[in-house]
């Protein structure tokens, strides 16, 4: 399956975890310098609250809350910015594009990174994509979706106003969270995610009825020594496996109207 003409993804996130640099805000000149660079020219500092889970002695005290700088590294038009912190790197973008484009993007961002601090290895690898499904014309969100993922509402009679499907999947060392969301209103964010300066495409809010939001999160687990290119082929294998997952959740005809035949 090609481009879409008119693809649903709204979302979407990639993200490496590796190992900790506390002495980052020392590389943050250089950083911040090949950043601007590549096209990502505004940039902001900020403290988040993370949640902190210690045991002592066998026991678990709880998560606590603890601060963490972050540092944003943004392009102009406000449809990509870059997360770093002490551990972790994040793209998140609202102009997708295709994945060839995306996740280059990303591996430049990880690429300045590494030059400048050297890292020794990854502990998690993520993709996320958020697809708003919205019906066009006269047509039904029971057209765009299989059944499986859209509840009991058809069959109960009445006015369907929200469901909620979860499947949790494992594909060797991959696994994805696949969620599909029905409701009205506008797009949105799962919790956990924040938009920030990021501009979601117009052509998102034109429809406010019930509507789906499909979010299909995969993700590895396990350390490695840093590899660029291992990087890149667990962020293809992810791809590949939410690509089947979101093919699975449309139907035909969707895919037809996406692109623009119907």
């Amino acid at each position: 399956m090609g481009r879409l003409k008119n693809p649903p993804v709204y979302f979407t996130l990639a993200q490496v975890r590796f190992n900790p640099i506390l002495t980052l805000a020392d590389y943050l000149p250089q950083i911040q310098e090949r950043m601007r660079k590549e096209g990502y020219p505004t940039y902001a500092k900020e403290t988040v609250i993370a949640l902190k889970v210690e045991a002592k002695e066998g026991q678990s005290l709880g998560p606590s809350p603890v601060p963490v700088e972050r540092y944003k590294f943004g392009n102009v038009e406000n449809t990509h910015s870059f997360l770093l912190d002490v551990s972790t790197l994040t793209l998140q973008s609202t102009h997708y594009g295709t994945f060839e484009t995306f996740s280059g993007a990303f591996m430049k961002a990880l690429t300045i990174l590494h030059d400048a601090v050297s890292l020794d290895y990854t502990e998690r690898v993520g993709l996320r994509y958020l697809d708003r499904v919205s019906p066009f014309g006269d047509d039904t969100l029971e057209q765009y979706l299989a059944p499986e993922v859209l509840g009991l509402g058809a069959k109960l009679g009445g006015t369907p106003e929200y469901s909620y499907c979860e499947t949790l999947s494992t594909f060797n060392d991959c696994r994805l969270m696949s969620r599909v969301v029905t409701q009205v209103g506008g797009p949105g964010l799962p919790p956990g995610l924040l938009l920030g300066e990021l501009v979601i495409e117009p052509r998102f809010f034109e429809y406010t009825g019930r509507h789906a939001i499909l979010d299909n999160d995969g993700f590895t687990e396990k350390r490695e020594t840093f590899s660029m290119q291992g990087i890149q082929g667990q962020l293809d294998s992810i791809h590949a496996i939410i690509r089947t997952a979101f093919e699975a959740t449309a139907t035909h005809y969707a895919f037809r109207v996406w692109n623009g035949d119907v």
